[in-house]
């Protein structure tokens, strides 16, 4: 009589700790959906990692893009860490964006100037609704498929939609500053169910000439925080 109550009790508890899996949408909605919600938050934390192949911004082929960490304040403001990859050395610097105006911080000082218009790597721009991530969600996807669902190993502890497609390159290739596209890339998601929240993106682009792509990951996250972001002191 014992075993079948601790087996009931068992049971009980596993039923209520299991969640039931989220209801299937059409993959173009949830694409829909997350766009528009991405276009209500007034703030956010990204990562962006960069594996394969190297992605260069300068024309020297001499310093690519590794990594960066930071927040984005709408509707125009950003801050980051950026890791840059030199012949023989692995340097950060941080970066702050107001618009299409942004700083850095010299790898050698940790003095502020302000780069050139259009310098490579902008996060601010990578967030702007209408040229941006989100205007890349809303427009620019095509063979959009939902792939079930899944749970990130570093994610919220739930399930969500996962879901592939292609994206247009033309948009990524100006949005990046020239460092994604400006041909096919393929596009994978996870997407919050009833909230929408974009959680992940990541993009994989073939590189000519190489044997392996460039695999760029933005994972998201302290949806709707409100970041203090303010030009730097210049010396």
């Amino acid at each position: 009589m014992m075993k079948r109550i601790v087996l009931l009790l068992l049971f009980i508890l596993l039923v209520a700790c299991t969640s039931p899996p989220p209801p299937e949408l059409p993959a173009e909605d949830i694409v829909t959906q997350a766009a528009a919600k991405m276009q209500t938050l007034q703030g956010f934390h990204f990562v962006i990692d960069r594996s394969g192949a190297p992605a260069y911004l300068d024309n020297a082929e001499t310093l690519s893009f590794r990594r960066a960490e930071g927040n984005y304040a709408a509707p125009d403001r950003a801050q980051a860490v950026v890791r840059l990859i030199l012949p023989g050395l692995v340097t950060d610097v941080n970066v702050v964006s107001v618009g299409v105006v942004q700083w850095e911080t010299n790898p050698l000082t940790g003095e502020w100037v302000e780069l050139p218009p259009d310098w490579g790597f902008n996060p601010t721009v990578l967030f702007q609704e209408d040229v941006g991530l989100q205007a890349i969600l809303a427009a620019d996807l095509t063979d959009v498929v939902l792939a079930g669902t899944e749970r990130l190993d570093e994610g919220p502890d739930m399930l969500l939609y996962k879901v592939t497609g292609e994206a247009a390159g033309e948009r990524l290739y100006d949005m990046s500053g020239t460092l994604i596209g400006p041909d096919m890339v393929a596009v994978t998601m996870w997407v919050e169910p009833e909230t929408f929240l974009l959680h992940r993106i990541v993009a994989i682009e073939p590189v000519p000439g190489s044997e392996e792509p460039s695999v760029w990951q933005v994972d998201f996250s302290q949806f709707d925080t409100l970041f203090d972001i303010e030009p730097p002191v210049l010396p």
